[in-house]
């Protein structure tokens, strides 16, 4: 038979209430913390407030901030946790070529910020009557305007192919081709007492480079092989096969095909 809920002893009334009250703090304290937690998750995800209402760009020239700024226009008005800023950095990375070193930051509630580092040219590329900055990788990244051109003197490498369009973000010379020119730039002088005025390349594929010095020799390299050897080679000609009268006549060398090397003096070749 069942016994009215008055009718309990005090007993089992005591232990009733304090089932009760044990459950009851337990649906409280998870109340207090999930009702605070989907606000917030509600506030912060489903609400204007943290929507992305601007983006700053610092570390940058006004050339390539524009362009950041162009290309992350369309996440204003996104919500600012919901975007991947990893791959909005690999998207800027690719589409703005002078770009380095890009970290995207949230601002709360409602900024992006773009701490932009830019690459630094190492050569100067003219192809079809135009200038190209070229990256330690050998990708030319920018076209070069007067005003943008660096302080420093960089090598400058002229492409004497008209039919080949540069594309900027794409590899115009191999990478071991800028370490080859850094090297002859900077042992060169030691050898011949003459300064670089012009290196050409018959196209950006060749496989060799024309240096013109200042005292109207024209030296021609092998690219693909090291430039030291072929710089011992050059300084073991000059000091002893070809004669010291004859040197300031010298038209060419050609220091291109392993084991051998020519010359030209006078319109003779040997």
């Amino acid at each position: 038979m069942r016994v009215p809920f008055f009718d309990m002893n005090p007993a089992r009334l005591q232990k009733l209430w304090q089932q009760m009250l044990g459950v009851g703090s337990v649906i409280f304290l998870v109340l207090l913390i999930v009702v605070p937690i989907a606000w917030f998750i509600w506030f912060a995800l489903f609400t204007k407030t943290f929507t992305v209402q601007a983006v700053t760009v610092v570390d940058a020239r006004d050339y390539t901030a524009q362009a950041v700024q162009t290309l992350l226009e369309p996440m204003k008005g996104k919500n600012i946790f919901w975007l991947n800023t990893g791959l909005l950095e690999q998207n800027l990375t690719i589409n703005v070529p002078q770009i380095r070193v890009v970290h995207i930051d949230r601002k709360l509630p409602s900024t992006l910020k773009v701490i932009v580092q830019e690459k630094q040219p190492v050569m100067l590329l003219v192809s079809q009557k135009k200038y190209y900055f070229v990256d330690e990788g050998g990708i030319a990244y920018e076209e070069a305007q007067l005003d943008t051109l660096p302080g420093v003197v960089l090598p400058t490498v002229k492409n004497s192919d008209p039919t080949v369009a540069v594309t900027l973000g794409s590899p115009v010379v191999d990478q071991s081709f800028i370490t080859f020119i850094a090297t002859v730039q900077k042992e060169l002088p030691h050898i011949v007492p003459a300064q670089v005025v012009e290196i050409e390349i018959p196209s950006l594929a060749a496989r060799e480079v024309h240096i013109q010095l200042s005292n109207n020799w024209i030296i021609k390299f092998d690219v693909t092989r090291t430039a030291e050897e072929q710089l011992g080679v050059l300084q073991k000609l000059l000091t002893g096969t070809i004669a010291a009268k004859d040197q300031p006549n010298i038209e060419y060398i050609d220091l291109r095909i392993p084991q051998r090397v020519y010359y030209k003096i006078k319109g003779a070749t040997k």
